[in-house]
């Protein structure tokens, strides 16, 4: 599996301007995921090129949602989905609904002033995109697990998200290395990705 480029993640993300379109695109990705993990497939394959002639759900799917994940290859199919599923719960945040039901209230107290003043700081000069997505991605993933708080103690964010990233053999971007604020607490997780979310909407 590889990553996606920044200008397609920013393409797919133009093309998905729905939330009902987001939820289309993520239901019909983790139906290929869940067969790619039965029975693999050509990773250079065009996703829409698997979807409409190897599982014949072109009937099932809109042509606008085939047409948007053509952008992506069977190699981008893990990519693919932590960029829709954070999109759906961008979009839940914009519709007041709260995406992360189910994630502990240790990890959702309320920003402070400095928290707020340091992740506008950090996201004023970084782009930070990707390190978003792989917040999200711990989120739903890690945080949701029943037993998170015996294993991810609400205490540092950044060095939490790092070794996170570590395990998964990702590259941590210079930036968050060295301009992520230190002193973030793994207690404001969800509200520092919201606040984040909300922040880059409205630049």
């Amino acid at each position: 599996q590889e990553s996606l480029q920044n200008l397609t993640l920013v393409s797919i993300a133009g093309e998905l301007q729905s939330y009902s379109e987001v939820c289309e695109a993520l239901s019909t990705l983790e139906v290929a995921l869940g067969f790619l993990a039965m029975t693999g497939g050509e990773p250079h394959m065009q996703l829409s090129h698997y979807l409409e002639e190897v599982l014949q759900m072109g009937n099932q799917v809109a042509q606008h949602i085939l047409k948007t994940l053509s952008m992506c290859c069977l190699k981008h199919c893990v990519a693919l989905w932590q960029l829709l599923a954070s999109l759906k719960s961008e979009n839940m945040l914009r519709l007041k609904r709260d995406p992360f039901v189910g994630i502990s209230e240790d990890y959702k107290q309320a920003l402070g002033e400095d928290e707020h003043r340091q992740l506008t700081a950090f996201f004023s000069i970084c782009n930070g995109d990707t390190f978003l997505l792989e917040m999200h991605e711990f989120m739903v993933l890690v945080l949701k697990m029943p037993n998170a708080t015996e294993t991810y103690r609400p205490d540092w964010l950044k060095d939490t998200l790092v070794s996170y990233m570590e395990r998964k053999d990702l590259d941590i971007p210079q930036d968050v290395e060295e301009l992520f604020p230190d002193g973030m607490c793994l207690c404001h997780y969800v509200e520092a990705w919201k606040f984040i979310v909300t922040f880059k909407q409205e630049r």
